[in-house]
């Protein structure tokens, strides 16, 4: 667990750092909204969460059943952007004594819900998936990689939010393509060129895919003004979220990852490059790392030997419009002599992106990377 003197030791935006980039932070957080953080275009399919029933399981828990979500949702067009409809966020309630367990139904993962009694962020709910595998095999640990989810997501209600990979990116079906040990044109949504196929299938070939825990914790706007820092669900997830997946799953001593798309990429290179001793594998897909780059350099020039031991992976694509952005914190691990991965894939900002070489490309890294 991190101290708090510890946390507010390593506090990264001073005040004068925060006046010199408001005017760069308003515009950046602008720009995520319109972009929806690759989900201001998807259709709102979903409905009403069902009503929770009082914690009444053994150990404090409940566990109960959700109403069948889309199994599949098919975003509009890619010029067509229509603004998110959810006014007001859903309140999550928050469970009585110890932690609240709710079965996702309609996907082709085992999934659930788990909402905390925390201390820092009342209004959290996690969406948690599991291997293909983990239930028949009770003895076998899996890697950890948390997953944070773009600014359309947490524009949405906690409960949306946290499904951003699991029914936006389609995460389940990219982990049936994955299990399968090879990878075609239809799996990428189109968005591959026949080297990267190559590619992808080479690695596969010579590491089979064998499962991760996949977690996405609902996640707040990251404030144009302050950046990725946002002290109380920063104090939820390293001291009370990440504890519990440990308790409560079979998760692999040191095989913690953590990843994001868009302005979810920002959150979690800001967590793995500060918290490089819960974290052996980072990531970010088309990261929108915006006016923060002077906290990144910070990070990196603080944490710099312990992050050489770490796997790192950044993506971007041909069409990715955080490019540059992407570009630049490549440029400082570089300057830095940070060993990473930097992969240009094909493709658009977008959904589409997502569920292709976005979702594929993140779960092979960390099934790689933390075994």
């Amino acid at each position: 667990m991190i101290s708090k003197n510890d946390r507010e030791r390593k506090h990264l935006f001073p005040a004068v750092r925060r006046a010199a980039a408001l005017v760069l932070g308003v515009a950046w957080l602008t720009t995520m909204l319109i972009l929806g953080g690759c989900s201001s275009s998807e259709k709102e399919t979903s409905k009403a969460p069902v009503p929770l029933p009082a914690a009444s399981q053994e150990k404090g828990e409940a566990s109960i059943s959700l109403e069948k979500q889309p199994d599949t949702v098919t975003p509009p067009p890619q010029e067509e952007k229509t603004k998110t409809t959810e006014s007001s966020p859903v309140t999550i309630p928050v469970p009585p004594s110890g932690p609240l367990v709710e079965k996702i139904p309609g996907y082709k993962v085992s999934a659930e819900y788990l909402t905390l009694p925390s201390k820092h962020f009342s209004q959290n709910i996690t969406a948690v998936s599991l291997p293909l595998d983990y239930e028949k095999n009770p003895d076998k640990s899996y890697p950890l990689v948390i997953v944070f989810g773009g600014a359309g997501e947490c524009a949405k209600s906690p409960r949306e939010g946290a499904l951003a990979w699991m029914r936006y990116y389609k995460t389940d079906e990219a982990v049936v393509a994955l299990a399968s040990n090879h990878l075609d044109t239809n799996h990428f949504r189109g968005l591959v060129t026949p080297g990267h196929l190559r590619d992808f299938n080479r690695k596969l070939s010579a590491r089979p895919y064998k499962g991760v825990i996949l977690a996405c914790p609902a996640s707040p706007l990251i404030s144009g003004q302050r950046g990725p820092e946002f002290p109380e669900y920063e104090a939820f997830v390293i001291d009370e979220l990440i504890p519990e997946l440990k308790r409560r799953y079979r998760v692999a001593d040191r095989s913690i990852g953590v990843d994001g798309v868009s302005m979810g990429g920002s959150r979690s290179m800001y967590y793995g490059f500060k918290y490089p001793e819960i974290f052996s594998s980072v990531g970010a897909v088309q990261g929108a790392f915006g006016p923060f780059m002077d906290i990144y350099r910070d990070l990196v020039t603080w944490n710099s030997g312990t992050l050489r031991k770490r796997q790192i992976q950044l993506i971007t694509s041909d069409k990715d419009v955080m490019a540059p952005s992407v570009q630049k914190l490549h440029q400082m691990l570089v300057a830095n002599k940070i060993p990473h991965s930097y992969l240009n894939l094909s493709g658009p900002h977008d959904y589409i992106f997502n569920q292709g070489p976005g979702a594929l490309a993140l779960l092979m890294f960390h099934d790689q990377a933390l075994r």
